[in-house]
C-alpha cells in the first residue's frame, strides 16, 4: 500500500466553516464499535481486497470515476456488477460522479428540459454499493456532483457496509418538471447524496420485503458545495435518507447547509418500526432547515449531538420530525439557534392507536417543552419507549457542544493497521 501522510486544514467555502476531526484509525482484525445499532449486527472490515483509487493510478477524472463505482459495487475496477465480495476502498481526493457535466461553477446540465412535456432531460447520477464493503477517504476525499445508493433486493441483500471519511459535496439534479410552467411549480428534486433503500412488499404495499442491514456512516460531511438552495431546493433532495434499515449507525458526521437531511422512512403507509433502526450519535448540524431526522415508525436514538443556526426567514424548518409509528429517545443533544421550532411533528394517529409517536427526552439543552416544539407534550413518555441493546456513554450537552463542533466531519488523517494514510 501506498503511504500518504497529509495534513487538514480548516475547509471553508460559502462562508461555511467545517470542523475539523482527529485522526481515525482502524484495526482490520477488529469488529468495529460504533456505539450504535449497528453494534448488535455483523459489522467487518475486510482485512483483503483493498483498492486504492487515487490520481496516480487513475491519472483522468474520467478512470477514476469508473475505478471508483465499479469498485463500491462489485470490489473490482473492472466490473460494474453489483455483488457480496468483500473490500475496503480507499479514496484519495476527489471522484465526479457526474463524468465532469457539473462542476461548482456550472450546473447548466441539469438547467435542461423538454420543451413539449416539460420534463427533464438528465437524470441524476446515482451509484450502488454493495455488501461487504468498506469506503474510506483519505487527502480530503471527497464525492461531487452525484450521489451513492444503499439498495437492498431479491437477488443482493445490502450488508456489512462501511462509509467513513467523506465528504459528499453536492449531488445535484433538477426538479422532476420544470418548475417554471405553472402546473409544474412544485415540483421537486430528487438528488440524494447517500440513500439506503429496501424492495417494498408489493402484495401489503405497507413493509419490505428486503431491507439493507448493518451500516455504519462515520466522520462524513453532507453539503450542497457552492449551491444556495435552501429556501426552495430546486437541484436537491435528502443529504441521508434512509427509506428502510436495520442496525444503522451514524455517527461524527457534519452536515451543513441543506434543507432536507434525512428522510426516514418515505410514507405513513409503513408503520412497522422494526423496519428502521437508526442511532443518530455526535453528528453536528447547522446551516440546515429541516429533517434532523424526518421519521416515520422506527426505533431511533439521537445522543450527544449538536442542531444550531437550522432554518431560515423563509423556510423555518425544525430539527426533529417525528411521525407515525416513531420511537425516539432523544438525550444530551444541545440545540441551539432555530429560526422556527426544535421539534416538528406529523402524525395523525390517535393517542389511544399503537402508531401514535412516542419520544423519551432527557439531558438536552434547552429541555424540549411546550414553548419550543409543536406536538411534543402529547406524546412525551417518561420511561423508554425501547431499550437500547449497545453501549453507550452521555456526554452533557455542554460537553457535546464543546466537542461535537469541533470533531464532527469528514478531512481526518486515516490510520489502517498501523499505516498512515
Amino acid at each position: 500500500m501506498n503511504k500518504l501522510i497529509f495534513l487538514f486544514g480548516i475547509f471553508i467555502a460559502s462562508s461555511i466553516a467545517f470542523a475539523s476531526p482527529s485522526k481515525i484509525s482502524v484495526r482490520t482484525s477488529e469488529k468495529p464499535v460504533t456505539n450504535g445499532w449497528a453494534d448488535t449486527g455483523s459489522l467487518s472490515y475486510s482485512s483483503e481486497n483493498i483498492i486504492i483509487i487515487n490520481d496516480a493510478t487513475f491519472s483522468s477524472a474520467g478512470r477514476k470515476l469508473n475505478a471508483f463505482k465499479n469498485a463500491v459495487a462489485s470490489g473490482s475496477v473492472t466490473s460494474s456488477t453489483v455483488n457480496d465480495k468483500p473490500a475496503l476502498i480507499i479514496l484519495s481526493g476527489t471522484v465526479d460522479l457526474s463524468g465532469g457535466k457539473v462542476s461548482d461553477s456550472d450546473h447548466s446540465y441539469f438547467d435542461e428540459f423538454d420543451s413539449v412535456s416539460h420534463a427533464r432531460k438528465h437524470g441524476d447520477f446515482m451509484y450502488d454499493i454493495g455488501s461487504n464493503k468498506t469506503i474510506i477517504g483519505v487527502n480530503n476525499a471527497k464525492v461531487a456532483f452525484g450521489g451513492l445508493r444503499i439498495r437492498a433486493k431479491e437477488d443482493f441483500k445490502a450488508r456489512n457496509i462501511i462509509i467513513r471519511n467523506i465528504n459528499f459535496w453536492d449531488a445535484h439534479g433538477s426538479t422532476e418538471y420544470d418548475t417554471k410552467v405553472e402546473k409544474y411549480m412544485d415540483k421537486k428534486a430528487s438528488a440524494d447524496q447517500l440513500v439506503i433503500e429496501g424492495s417494498e412488499d408489493k402484495s401489503t404495499k405497507a413493509s419490505y420485503l428486503y431491507i439493507p442491514e448493518d451500516i455504519w456512516i462515520d466522520h462524513c460531511t453532507f453539503s450542497d458545495g457552492t449551491c444556495v438552495d435552501l429556501d426552495r431546493n430546486f437541484n436537491h433532495d435528502g443529504a441521508l435518507d434512509i427509506k428502510c434499515g436495520k442496525n444503522i449507525t451514524v455517527s461524527f458526521c457534519e452536515f451543513t447547509n441543506h434543507d432536507k437531511v434525512s428522510l426516514i422512512g418515505s410514507s405513513d403507509k409503513f408503520t412497522k418500526p422494526e423496519e428502521r433502526e437508526v442511532t443518530f450519535h455526535d453528528n453536528y448540524y447547522h446551516g440546515c432547515v429541516q429533517r434532523m431526522p424526518r421519521t416515520r415508525a422506527g426505533y431511533f436514538h439521537l445522543y450527544n449531538n449538536v442542531f444550531d443556526n437550522i432554518g431560515t426567514k423563509n423556510n423555518s424548518g425544525a430539527s426533529l420530525g417525528p411521525g407515525v409509528g416513531a420511537q425516539f429517545i432523544v438525550e444530551n443533544n444541545f440545540f441551539g439557534k432555530h429560526a422556527g421550532k426544535i421539534l416538528r411533528a406529523s402524525d395523525r394517529s390517535k393517542s389511544s392507536e399503537a402508531t401514535f409517536y412516542k419520544i423519551y427526552a432527557a439531558g438536552n439543552k434547552p429541555e424540549l417543552g411546550a414553548g419550543n416544539t409543536e406536538g411534543f407534550t402529547s406524546h412525551k413518555v417518561t420511561e423508554k419507549p425501547w431499550s437500547p441493546l449497545y453501549q453507550y456513554s452521555l456526554k452533557t450537552a455542554d460537553e457535546t457542544k464543546n466537542s461535537v463542533v469541533n470533531e464532527a466531519g469528514s478531512g481526518a488523517a486515516v490510520e489502517i493497521d498501523g499505516a498512515e494514510y
